[in-house]
C-alpha cells in the first residue's frame, strides 16, 4: 500500500517536471500546442494526465518504465482531434443529440466505466463520445461518395517509402519515375497505378488510411497495415463526390463502428487541415499519418505533406 501512496504522491511532481521541461513552446506561454489559434493549455495536458495516471494501471507501468511522455502524448493527441472534430462539425453543421450521448455512456456502465483503459476520465468522457457520433455522422456522408484519384507505388518497407515520398514531394515527376520502376507482387499484379480512383466501398482495408485526409497536391506515404511491412506511397491528384454505387446504401452497417469513427475522424482532419497546429516541442510532433502525437520526427507513421513542385495529370 505505502508503494501505491508513493507512487501517487509522486505524479503530480513528474507531470509537473516534464511540463516545465526544457525546450521553446508555442507562441503563447503555457500552452501545451496551438490549434488554429486555439491553445491548449499545459495545466489542461498537466491535470488529464495525472488523472490517467491514478486510474490506468497501464499508465502506471509506463511511467515506472520512464515513458510519462507517452501518457501525455495520448492525451495531447486527444485534445488536438477534439479540435479538429469541433471545427469540422461547425463547418459541417452537424449537431449531436445530448440523449444519445448520455444514453451510450450509460450503456457502458456509466461515466466512469466508459472511461476506463483509455485516457479518458469521468469529467471527459461526453465530450469524446459527442465526438464519436460526430466523427460517425461525418463518416456516413462520405462512405459511399467520396472517391480519391492517385497516382501510387508499393515498397517493402515504411523507410522506404518515406524516403521516396520525400523525393516526390520535393519533385512530382519523380512519381512517374517510381511507377515505372515498381514490379510485380508474388502473384504477378501490378505493384503501381496512375489514376487509380480509390473509395472505400471497394478498397475497404484503406478505412483508416490517411488519403482521406490528403488535398490533392498532397504526398503520402504510410503502411497498408499494422502487421505488414509493404507500404505505400501516393500522390493524391484528385479528391471529389459522385455518386453512391448502387447496391451501397448499407454499406455503413456492414462497418465495424470503431473504424466507421475513424474514417469520420479523416474526414475531420481534411476539413481542418487549414488550421495550423503549432506543438509544444517538449511534448513531440504532430504526425498526420497517425493523426496523433509522436515522440519525435524520427518517429513519425510516414509521410505526409504537399509537393513543392506543381504537378501535371
Amino acid at each position: 500500500m505505502s508503494t501505491v501512496l508513493k507512487r501517487f504522491s509522486l505524479v503530480g511532481v513528474a507531470v509537473a517536471l516534464l511540463a516545465t521541461g526544457c525546450g521553446t513552446g508555442p507562441a503563447k506561454a503555457g500552452s501545451a500546442a496551438i490549434v488554429g489559434g486555439q491553445a491548449i493549455e499545459l495545466k489542461t495536458v498537466q491535470d488529464r494526465t495525472t488523472t490517467v495516471l491514478k486510474k490506468e494501471p497501464a499508465a502506471q507501468q509506463m511511467q515506472d518504465q520512464g515513458k510519462l511522455g507517452d501518457v501525455s502524448r495520448f492525451v495531447l493527441g486527444d485534445e488536438i482531434r477534439h479540435k479538429m472534430i469541433e471545427h469540422a462539425a461547425q463547418r459541417e453543421n452537424i449537431t449531436v443529440d445530448e440523449t444519445k450521448v448520455y444514453d451510450a455512456i450509460q450503456e457502458r456502465g456509466g461515466p466512469e466505466a466508459a472511461s476506463q483503459q483509455s485516457e479518458q476520465d469521468a469529467s471527459t468522457i461526453h465530450r469524446y463520445i459527442r465526438d464519436l457520433l460526430v466523427a460517425s455522422e461525418l463518416a456516413r456522408r462520405n462512405i459511399t461518395t467520396l472517391e480519391v484519384t492517385i497516382d501510387f507505388f508499393q515498397t517493402k518497407s515504411i523507410t522506404e517509402a518515406k524516403e521516396k515520398a520525400a523525393e516526390v514531394a520535393a519533385d512530382a515527376a519523380k512519381m512517374d519515375e517510381f511507377i515505372q520502376g515498381a514490379g510485380r507482387n508474388t502473384s504477378g499484379a501490378q505493384q503501381s497505378a496512375k489514376n487509380q480512383k480509390v473509395r472505400v466501398s471497394e478498397t475497404p482495408s484503406l478505412v483508416t488510411s490517411p488519403l482521406w485526409a490528403a488535398k490533392p497536391g498532397t504526398v503520402v506515404a504510410f503502411q497498408l497495415g499494422e502487421q505488414e511491412a509493404t507500404s505505400i506511397v501516393a500522390l493524391v491528384r484528385d479528391r471529389r463526390s459522385v455518386a453512391p454505387t448502387p447496391g451501397e446504401d448499407n454499406i455503413v452497417d456492414s462497418v465495424d463502428p470503431q473504424l466507421l469513427a475513424t474514417f469520420g475522424q479523416r474526414i475531420a482532419q481534411y476539413l481542418a487541415a487549414d488550421l495550423s497546429i503549432e506543438i509544444n516541442p517538449r511534448y513531440g510532433v504532430w504526425d498526420p499519418v497517425k493523426n496523433a502525437m509522436s515522440p519525435n520526427k524520427g518517429e513519425l507513421g510516414g509521410y505526409f505533406g504537399p509537393t513543392t513542385t506543381k504537378n501535371k495529370s
